[in-house]
This record gives C-alpha cells, structure tokens and sequence, in this order.
C-alpha cells in the first residue's frame, strides 16, 4: 500500500522594495546652466566665422 504526502500549501504573496537615492550618478556629476556669463539666455544662435578647410581621414 502506497502514502501519499501532502505538501503544505504556501498562498503566493507580493512585495515591494523602494529604494532612494539621495544623488544618481549623472545628477552629480554635471551641472548645466543655460546662460553665458552674466546669466543672461542668448534667443539666437550666434553665426561664428566659416570654416571651409579640407580634412584628411
């Protein structure tokens, strides 16, 4: 005669980590400031002089 042997039974569940970071990588590393100098924004771009050399590859 042959037993069978019943497992418990574990109801499946769900979780969650969240993890914070304080700083990524890229956030402190750079820093970007989209004035010149005095901190004033250009509304154009600035035409700077022509470059017509030829280029050896």
């Amino acid at each position: 005669m042959r037993k069978e042997l019943k497992k418990t039974y574990l109801s499946p569940r769900v979780e969650a980590t969240q993890v914070e970071l304080e700083q990524g990588i890229a956030a402190g590393s750079a820093c970007a400031n989209p004035g010149d100098n005095s901190n004033t924004v250009q509304q154009e771009w600035t035409d700077g002089p022509n470059d017509s050399r030829t280029l050896d590859w």
